[in-house]
């Protein structure tokens, strides 16, 4: 018997998407997960710093950049990430950085927030 997944699968929580949408939803897991293994850290927080181009080629093959920004740009408006380019090295560079705002999430009773359990 041959397993469909032979990849990394992008997992969602159906209760985050009722909360976000699907495709932020999609997109925020992702950032999660970037976020665990990030090195960026700057003001305390874990960043992960991507441009559209690249969230489209590494991550989300699958949708247009379009589609990213219009994701991205949500979240940003309902707070739910955190976005600056202020930490770029050259002015003239426009990659955002970006984590999330756990606070921001409603967790079930009794669930922690990823930044909870951890030391920065």
């Amino acid at each position: 018997m041959h397993l469909l997944i032979k990849e990394s699968p992008l997992q969602v929580l159906p209760s985050l998407v009722m909360q976000v949408g699907l495709n932020e939803a999609i997109l925020l897991q992702q950032l999660h997960f970037r976020s665990l293994i990030s090195t960026h850290v700057r003001d305390g927080h874990k960043w992960v710093y991507k441009t559209y181009d690249e969230w489209k080629n590494e991550e989300f093959p699958f949708w247009s950049v379009d589609t990213i920004k219009r994701a991205i740009r949500r979240l940003e408006e309902n707070g739910y990430i955190i976005s600056t380019a202020s930490y770029n090295r050259m002015k003239m560079d426009k990659t955002k950085w970006y984590r999330i705002n756990y606070e921001r999430l409603q967790f079930p009773t009794g669930q922690l927030a990823p930044s909870d359990n951890q030391k920065e």
